[in-house]
């Protein structure tokens, strides 16, 4: 999280994506636009999901392809 912090707060990207954390999240800060697309997986949140990124307008599309059991749930099973 530190890495990312810094490397938003440099301003000297219009675009950070980065994952790591599973949560789907799209905000501005500044003049960077921060993308997490969330996890394609969905085990660790119960969301897939993916990003579409028009690096034109610098426009984020976030996609929720489905709802699944979470990987603590699976495990308590």
């Amino acid at each position: 999280e530190p890495l990312v912090t810094a490397v938003v707060a440099s301003q000297l990207y219009d675009v950070v994506v980065r994952g790591h954390n599973h949560r789907a999240e799209v905000k501005r800060q500044g003049k960077t636009l921060l993308v997490n697309p969330g996890e394609i997986w969905g085990y660790f949140t119960g969301r897939s999901s993916i990003a579409i990124l028009d690096t034109v307008r610098l426009a984020v599309e976030m996609i929720e392809l489905g709802r699944f059991k979470t990987f603590r749930e699976i495990i308590k099973e």
